[in-house]
């Protein structure tokens, strides 16, 4: 998402700068002067002899300045060096191992976070304005930063006081993030990032530095959803713990203990989550110094310091060392714990060499994990064809089982059927004697019967003609019969017509 603004004018952004001064430490009259003068040195001709003789008396003052301002401080600081660099940073950043020295000796606290800005590089007036828009622009994560405000830092009265301007701080710095990089949004680590920062420069600066330590230090990949940043990191401190302490990578693997248990915090908030803020100071000097490689050299040199305790520890009471324990010996030390940091050689050419083997390992995770899902795909299809071949199986058993029974009982049946055709056969022999015997037998036995049924026949035929001639007479007799009736009829009518003229005629 890109967030829409104007330039600010100089003076729309220093009234800006002073509102907000109350969410960051106040700045010192002192440190405004430095300021003031810087700013003159830096737009100054210094071709111009005069301004060349002016310029030396300036930094003479800006080194009295801070001479002044840090006659409490324990340290025997090179203030000419440190005048030379807030006056001039390109030039004396050219002396990379001079300012290297002097960074390891320490940052003088009254300027740490104008250095850190210098070292970074983060100073940006269009980012600064930037950042007043996005306090002004929802976040998808105002509820969770608001939660975790009181986490963080609990212990440290610029944080702890709820509403408290330190609580502020962390809220607009982690949610302008929040809406500045959607991908990454917000994770709680964040905020213990811009802790050390708000605590050395104002919130608008915090901000500009925490977008250079996400982008060129690298700490962005500790936070996107797949966190891929943070493998890298913690494939590399592996390594390096294996390579520099042989002995406490082999106890810790004994003790199953692995570095995401303890290390991931170290990566995520630069060893801010737990351990003092003095020693953290010192380890943000190195890392916007050197660049990543610092955490792994403080990394190695706390286990090395406490290789011996390490060792003598189990499980639990290991774990819970390693995540509070390790740096309580340079509680009171700081330019101990750098010197021993710097004692390890850790090369940029040493991490790229690590992170291109995590990325061919990777690379083989990945091909040997999209084998396994390929050979777990084909492993469930070959138990649903084994599945479906023992569920065949089985149906052909029950069908051979159901044949076998069908086969003895066909077999049952045939030895019947055997047994019933042995028996016809017996009744078939039988049958056809009783046939071949049986015409004579029937011509015997029939033939006195046929005769007198003969005999009787020839009787019924006589004794049937004659009642055929006696039927002939009889037809004879009733048509005379008939005939005679129907005369009869005849005369009857012919009467009964005469009788009924009689009538007519006698009047009746």
């Amino acid at each position: 998402m890109v967030v829409e603004h104007r330039t600010l004018s100089s003076e729309e952004r220093q009234k800006r700068v002073i509102q907000r001064r109350s969410v960051s430490q106040p700045m010192l009259g002192q440190e405004n002067s430095i300021l003031q003068q810087m700013e003159q040195l830096n737009v100054a001709n210094t071709n111009d002899p005069k301004v060349r003789m002016l310029s030396s008396m300036k930094r003479k003052s800006i080194r009295q300045s801070l001479v002044n301002q840090n006659k409490s401080v324990g340290y025997d600081y090179d203030w000419d060096f440190w005048a030379g660099l807030l006056c001039d940073y390109e030039q004396t950043r050219k002396s990379k191992k001079f300012l290297l020295h002097n960074v390891e000796l320490g940052i003088p606290p009254s300027i740490r976070g104008m250095v850190w800005q210098m070292l970074s590089e983060s100073k940006n007036h269009e980012l600064q304005d930037k950042y007043i828009d996005l306090l002004n622009t929802p976040s998808a994560y105002e509820k969770m930063i608001q939660r975790d405000l009181a986490r963080t830092f609990p212990g440290h009265k610029f944080f702890k006081e709820r509403d408290g301007v330190g609580q502020e701080g962390l809220y607009n710095v982690v949610r302008a993030y929040s809406v500045y990089d959607q991908e990454v949004g917000y994770c709680q680590g964040l905020a213990f990032v811009v802790g050390p920062l708000l605590l050395n420069m104002p919130d608008d600066e915090a901000f500009c530095v925490l977008v250079k330590l996400m982008n060129n230090y690298g700490l962005r990949g500790h936070f996107t959803p797949d966190m891929e940043g943070l493998h890298v990191r913690l494939y590399q401190f592996d390594a390096l713990v294996e390579e520099y302490l042989p002995h406490v990578a082999r106890h810790l693997q004994q003790q199953t203990i692995t570095s995401t248990m303890y290390a991931s915090q170290w990566f995520m908030t630069l060893f801010a989550y737990k351990f003092p803020l003095e020693l953290v100071f010192r380890i943000y000097d190195l890392i916007l110094t050197e660049g990543v490689r610092s955490i792994f050299q403080f990394a190695i040199a706390v286990l090395k310091r406490n290789e011996t305790t390490i060792l003598g520890l189990d499980f639990e009471h290991l774990l819970n060392f390693l995540k509070n324990g390790l740096f309580e010996e340079y509680k009171d030390d700081d330019r101990q714990l750098v010197a021993d940091a710097c004692t390890f050689d850790i090369t940029v050419k040493r991490l790229n060499q690590l992170e291109k083997e995590h990325k061919q390992q990777q690379a083989k995770e990945v091909a040997d994990a999209r084998t396994l899902d390929q050979l777990q795909k084909n492993n469930v299809e070959l138990r649903a064809q084994v599945k479906e071949i023992e569920t065949t199986t089985l149906s052909v058993e029950q069908e051979r089982k159901d044949i076998c029974i069908q086969l003895d009982k066909s077999r049952a049946d045939l030895s019947h059927a055997y047994d019933e055709q042995s028996s016809l056969n017996d009744l078939v022999g039988l049958l056809r004697d009783e046939v071949k015997s049986l015409p004579r037998r029937i011509e015997s036995q029939c033939r006195t019967e046929f005769e007198d049924l003969c005999t009787e026949n020839a009787k019924l035929v006589e004794k049937n003609s004659v009642l055929e001639d006696q039927l002939a007479n009889l037809e004879t007799l009733v048509i005379d019969i008939k005939m005679r009736y129907a005369q009869s009829e005849n005369e009857r009518g012919e009467l009964q017509q005469k009788l009924n003229e009689m009538k007519k005629l006698m009047g009746i």
